[in-house]
């Protein structure tokens, strides 16, 4: 396990050896940072493995395009300062970027107990194309022209985590061979 406040340095990391969690294994506790976040997180779903591809998928897009597509911009802070939450202007950015109609559904599935959150996914997902949302969805943005770097996030930031690709999967695809 990693531990330090930085990955500028590694002078500032020590290594630990792990701790063992329970063997279903997923966690409850968000940490980190919501520039990251997987749409399951911010519902505060379980965390696991998909958690981690999704935010993965969230790291290449950054280290081939080098922006935080998730972080505080202008757009943000607006709607911020509008008294909107944060966790749903990602969630927001999450499904215009991201979603398609079996993602949305996939998402949906787990917080079925939860009316409130399936209300805010719903409204977030018919507003996605209004006008004052101005987040186009991946595979349309202009200065990703690669069609491998498209299909590996694609499967990366799949809404539904069942669907996300393995990390196995996700280093055999073809985008990777390359590298």
């Amino acid at each position: 396990m990693v531990r330090g406040r930085s990955l500028k340095t590694f002078r500032s990391l020590t290594w630990k050896r792990p701790r063992t969690f329970p063997r279903a294994g997923a966690l409850r506790v968000c940490s980190g940072n919501d520039n990251w976040r997987s749409p399951e997180a911010h519902f505060k779903g379980e965390l696991n493995k998909p958690t981690d591809i999704f935010s993965f998928g969230i790291v290449c897009i950054y280290a081939v395009l080098g922006r935080v597509i998730l972080g505080p911009d202008d757009d943000f802070r607006m709607h911020e300062m509008q008294g909107v939450f944060p966790a749903i202007i990602h969630l927001q950015r999450q499904v215009s970027y991201f979603g398609d109609h079996d993602g949305v559904n996939g998402l949906l599935r787990p917080l079925q107990e939860d009316e409130f959150s399936c209300q805010v996914l719903n409204m977030l997902w018919d507003g996605r194309t209004d006008e004052d949302i101005p987040h186009k969805p991946f595979p349309e943005w202009p200065e990703v022209v690669d069609p491998a770097f498209k299909d590996l996030i694609r499967g990366l930031t799949h809404l539904d985590p069942t669907k996300r690709l393995t990390a196995r999967q996700a280093l055999e695809h073809p985008w990777f061979m390359d590298l």
